[in-house]
């Protein structure tokens, strides 16, 4: 299925999702929820729906962001606002089932916030918690709420259109885009991206190698492995334009082998674009080539392939 095809098809499914006749329900079980018992609470969820004969649309999803809260389940009834429950245990998650996918009956008293339009007396808007209020998401606006392992969510909400206007304008606009946006180096000395990405263009010789250090060297930090866990495609998007951007045609991902829920989604994230053409020869038929792989920490070159 060519690249344009497959984004038609999953707006589709994605509206439908949305705007269906069932509830929708987001279950975190990135490495924070399943360690705090996100998929003890997602066991009983699916047991009290299928007691309950309750017709749903349960979706695994990666890390929100509020750690501390977690088991974090969020219920979306049709024609109300998401409402996300934190610390549900499975007995929480059972009541939840009854009170508010049977009944609905939101239980305000367990309800963290809500998301989307309209509100529900009792319970705040999610973003404006001050832990959230505050930010502007854009690497991390997808985590929490899209499934990571489905690529059509990913293209639903925008997904690879950055990569298809990057190879629309060409490297050296994409250079000066990157200039004009301001980014920065997120170490100490904030070194412009664009100047990075300008030294590795003009350099002389061939190949041209692109590496992504997702090592993430900070003890507990958590922040490449929350959006490698919760929206893999945007960071392996974010490769792909660099990679054009400087003439790369080899890339290599290097990720701690502690992570083992984040090298395993974005081992399946490398293969599904493998299948819509976005890795290998003449990507998008842009004359542009590039290949992934992946180097664990503790171990040696993993094929992306996997």
């Amino acid at each position: 299925m060519k690249l344009d095809e497959a984004r038609q098809q999953a707006k589709q499914e994605w509206d439908a999702l949305w705007q269906g006749d069932k509830p929708v329900i987001l279950v975190g079980s990135a490495t924070c929820g399943r360690s705090a018992g996100a998929l003890d609470a997602l066991a009983a969820l699916r047991e009290a729906l299928a007691k309950a004969g309750a017709d749903a649309e349960v979706i695994e999803t990666g890390c929100l962001g509020l750690c501390y809260a977690e088991p974090l389940i969020a219920i979306a009834r049709p024609g109300r606002p998401t409402v996300w429950y934190s610390d549900v245990t499975p007995g929480r998650a059972r009541e939840l089932v009854e009170a508010y996918v049977v009944n609905g009956v939101a239980l305000a008293a367990a309800a963290l916030g809500t998301t989307g339009e309209g509100r529900i007396d009792g319970i705040p808007a999610l973003h404006e918690l001050p832990v959230l209020k505050p930010q502007v998401r854009r690497v991390l606006s997808r985590c929490g709420m899209i499934d990571p392992t489905r690529i059509a969510h990913y293209l639903a909400t925008g997904g690879y259109t950055g990569l298809t206007r990057a190879l629309a304008i060409g490297p050296d606009q994409v250079v000066e885009e990157v200039k004009t946006s301001g980014l920065r180096g997120r170490g100490g000395a904030g070194f412009p991206t664009w100047r990075k990405w300008q030294f590795s263009r003009e350099a002389p010789g061939q190949p041209k190698y692109l590496v992504c250090n997702a090592d993430e060297g900070d003890p507990g930090a958590f922040m490449n492995r929350s959006v490698l866990e919760s929206d893999p495609h945007a960071m392996l998007e974010g490769m792909l334009i660099a990679a054009y951007a400087i003439g790369a045609s080899e890339g290599t991902i290097y990720c701690r082998a502690e992570y083992p829920l984040a090298l395993e989604r974005l081992r399946h994230a490398i293969a599904q674009m493998r299948e819509l053409g976005l890795l290998g020869e003449n990507i998008l038929g842009s004359g542009f080539s590039f290949d992934l792989r992946i180097k664990e920490g503790a171990g040696a070159f993993v094929c992306g392939e996997e």
